[in-house]
């Protein structure tokens, strides 16, 4: 199976914008390719000879989508493209790429990632630790913790008092959360994410993990499929969406109940808190470049 690469060409400033467009609508592994990064950071003593060659003139950022959905996806860009200004050229480049050939490089670059209590460990790859361990496989659309909006929820969580408590992951994606919860102490877990490619992950996930059953996973909105209130409620999304799930999650929560958001640019964290407020009150923002996760309580 082949797969459209779309690559736009912009400036580091507006780059990790673009990656957020792309997130939208692409499968996960959205990649920037600066080359100010060969020369900003400071821990590196080495480069390889003539590593510059393999960088563009602007920084480029790919993403990469199923060839039918091509058409879409640039209409989509397109579209929040416009709105932008001093951004770089914003051309884009669309080419084709081999699916097997991908996802074996994909999976090349998915290496264990170590938390303070957990080790998310790829389920072809094994690691030697004293941690608990949460194997995964994300399959190439779902993630797999090493992007900022989940690694600090997964900070978060850590710190929680799961103890025998029920949680609940709006839009789980590959079930990295709420299954990350369970083993860290949690009763129970329901999941629920409104693509079945995403259900399907998580649940294998919950059996590689001998915790499916510990767990619900359903298909579908969050309003048809998910009744009762729970102790924890994890939702990393986007800002937008966010919004818009505003009224479902605070009908999910009780007295005490603790809610994690993530995926919210820096750009709109005013307006969601704002929005989350009536219900919550914000105890703690974490923030890793562009993105904020805030950890909220029932007021």
């Amino acid at each position: 199976m082949n797969f459209s690469e779309i690559t736009v060409y912009t400036n580091s400033e507006t780059a990790e914008l673009i990656a957020y467009f792309l997130q939208e609508v692409c499968m996960d592994g959205v990649s920037i390719s600066d080359i100010k990064d060969l020369y900003d950071n400071p821990g590196w003593d080495y480069k390889e000879e003539g590593i510059e060659l393999r960088y563009d003139s602007e920084v480029a950022v790919r993403g990469y989508c199923n060839t039918e959905d091509t058409d879409s996806v640039l209409d989509f860009l397109h579209s929040h493209l416009a709105e932008l200004h001093d951004a770089g050229s914003l051309r884009i480049r669309v080419s084709t790429v081999d699916g097997d050939a991908w996802v074996s490089k994909w999976k090349e670059t998915f290496h264990p990632i170590e938390t303070d209590k957990l080790v998310i460990c790829p389920e072809w790859q094994s690691v030697d630790t004293d941690k608990t361990v949460f194997l995964m496989d994300s399959g190439v659309a779902f993630g797999t913790g090493q992007h900022e909006t989940t690694s600090m929820c997964l900070e978060m969580i850590e710190q929680l008092p799961l103890q025998g408590k029920s949680v609940l992951d709006v839009g789980c994606g590959s079930g990295i959360l709420g299954l990350c919860a369970i083993l860290l102490g949690a009763k129970y877990a329901e999941l629920i994410d409104i693509d079945p490619q995403a259900t399907a992950a998580a649940l294998h996930n919950a059996e590689i993990n001998s915790l499916r059953d510990k767990v619900t996973i359903r298909t579908g909105n969050l309003t048809d499929e998910v009744q009762g209130t729970f102790d924890f409620v994890f939702a990393n999304l986007t800002a937008d969406i966010l919004k818009i799930l505003h009224a479902d999650i605070s009908r999910t929560v009780h007295d005490g109940t603790v809610v994690v958001i993530s995926g919210v640019l820096d750009t709109k964290e005013e307006e969601v808190r704002a929005l989350y407020s009536d219900k919550f009150r914000v105890v703690r923002i974490l923030s890793k470049g562009e993105w904020r996760a805030m950890l909220m309580e029932t007021k």
